[in-house]
């Protein structure tokens, strides 16, 4: 837990709301992260969109060393950002269906950069074989469906791929082994229901139960059709260049299944604090935002300007950002955080005054750049530098 004090000096001249990167703390999560995949002998795949910040993108990676492996990115638009501003190792996690931005992606891979799109039926390859030039081949990543499915028709999880069994994995198996366009390198098999459900969650003590029984009934089905996938590729004599799962979420869990080659990991490094509610994830605060105290409406409460940002998903107060200090102040239940004010409750004998600040995490890790031109970077208590978002870069 950071000193109060030491971050209202450190954010005093600074315009607010703000948002503050804490290096030693990231620092801490990123070697947890490293040191736990290179035990496992995987790699690790940083997935972008829980930064969103180019300098802490390459930050990561440099300092991740070979563990961080390649960058998992969620629309075309940072894709050719991200290429633009030298990196590699792309994969496009969502499938591109504009004709203008595959071509675009072409352009990249014909100056050499490695750009991998995701595919789960034929249609997507049509797209890609009509959008790109003769001379232009990219590689492509199968996304197949790994929800819970333990009645027939009830299904848990979310709804990704079409590829639910293997019969439709052949049928675009085949596809791309018969495009002159793509050639198969990577099979993604995401366990949302384990690496996106939390079962430590406050808000929802009930479901948090459920959800350990979930995942634990999820998981050998789980290993058991990426098992099967990948058993079917070797038949073929096909070798992948990754096998890719998992999430902040599910990370140890993941990486002990055999098949997976690599887990994405975002969130765990900033540690928004949806992801506090995770069993098995230990990481630490590394990023918040600052908002000032505006008004003081009646004894015992203060009200900040700004605030409002609410993360997607399930609504409810999990989605909401969580005050991280001063320690007490809690938000009120009829307004929440709101876009132009957000009010608190002040716990009994704490003394706020106008001009103050209070420090609150987001829910979700990525989502929140969305809000900020620039992140700031301290260490030591000490501002180190600021930074674009892809906000600021006009993304």
């Amino acid at each position: 837990m950071h000193s109060y004090d030491a971050l209202k000096d450190l954010v005093a001249n600074e315009p607010m709301p703000s948002y503050w990167v804490d290096l030693d703390a990231l620092d801490r999560n990123l070697d947890r992260v490293v040191n736990t995949a290179r035990a496992a002998n995987k790699t690790i795949r940083l997935a972008t969109k829980s930064v969103r910040v180019p300098y802490l993108i390459r930050y990561l990676r440099e300092r991740g060393g070979g563990i961080i492996s390649g960058l998992m990115c969620y629309n075309a638009a940072e894709v050719c950002l991200l290429a633009e501003a030298g990196e590699d190792d792309l994969l496009l996690a969502y499938p591109v269906v504009s004709e203008a931005e595959l071509k675009k992606i072409g352009e990249w891979v014909r100056k050499g950069k490695t750009i991998t799109l995701i595919v789960d039926e034929p249609a997507h390859l049509d797209l890609i074989e009509l959008a790109l030039p003769a001379d232009v081949k990219v590689p492509v990543c199968i996304d197949i469906d790994v929800s819970y499915r333990p009645l027939g028709g009830l299904h848990l999880g979310v709804r990704r791929s079409p590829i639910t069994d293997l019969a439709r994995f052949q049928t675009v198996v085949r596809r791309i082994l018969n495009s002159s366009r793509a050639t198969l390198t990577g099979v993604m098999a995401y366990e949302a229901q384990i690496a996106g459900l939390t079962d430590q969650n406050p808000f929802q003590s009930v479901m948090s139960w459920a959800a350990k029984i979930l995942k634990a009934l999820s998981r050998p089905q789980v290993e058991k059709t990426r098992f099967a996938m990948a058993q079917e590729l070797r038949k073929q004599g096909l070798s992948l260049k990754f096998f890719n799962g998992g999430g902040t979420g599910s990370l140890k869990g993941t990486l002990k299944d055999p098949t997976v080659t690599e887990v994405a990991v975002g969130s765990g490094f900033l540690q928004s604090h949806l992801f506090d509610y995770y069993e098995a994830n230990r990481n630490e605060p590394a990023g918040f935002f600052a908002l000032r105290i505006t008004r003081i409406p009646d004894a015992g409460f203060v009200t900040c300007h700004g605030g409002g940002f609410v993360a997607s998903g399930t609504p409810g107060w999990d989605k909401c950002p969580k005050v991280y200090l001063p320690q007490g102040l809690t938000p009120l239940p009829d307004e929440g955080f709101g876009e132009v004010q957000s009010p608190f409750k002040v716990p009994k004998g704490m003394v706020l005054s106008v001009g103050d600040p209070v420090f609150c995490r987001s829910a979700k890790a990525g989502e929140i750049a969305e809000q900020f031109t620039h992140f700031h970077l301290f260490r030591g208590g000490k501002l180190v530098e600021k930074v674009p978002t892809y906000r600021g870069l006009g993304l």
